[in-house]
């Protein structure tokens, strides 16, 4: 499941694997030339290389970014360990109760939809309006 709300994580994620990508492209482009010099005894112009020098400094600015990102959740994670009860506060943020949404045929089973199963619709339990 794709995070939402979240652009600027997804964001540096991708970068910092393509740049990765990129780098590792580059560096077994060239570990295959330096091999083909050492079977030939010859030069291997790696000039024409596609990727260029530039990829190990994109990847570290790539890794700068990921690694300076300021996400909100962490800052509720810092705030509750701030407290005695941390540990409840945590499960709050990281495990919240599961919220269900009813079908057509539950809400027609618990009657007027006001969710006390009286069947009166004004919420109170009682079965009077």
């Amino acid at each position: 499941m794709r995070s939402r709300g979240v652009p600027a994580l997804d964001t540096a994620v991708a970068a910092l694997i393509d740049a990765s990508r990129v780098v590792g492209h580059r560096g077994g482009y060239l570990e295959c030339a330096q091999h083909v010099e050492e079977l030939f005894g010859q030069q291997f112009d790696t000039h024409h290389c596609s990727v260029t020098d530039q990829a190990s400094s994109m990847l570290f600015r790539a890794e700068e970014v990921y690694d300076h990102l300021s996400l909100p959740v962490m800052e509720l994670v810092t705030d509750a360990l701030k407290h005695d009860d941390s540990c409840i506060r945590l499960k709050s943020i990281l495990d919240p109760p599961e919220t269900v949404e009813l079908t057509d045929e539950e809400q027609e089973a618990n009657g007027d939809g006001d969710g006390d199963g009286d069947g009166d619709g004004d919420g109170d339990g009682d079965g009077y309006e």
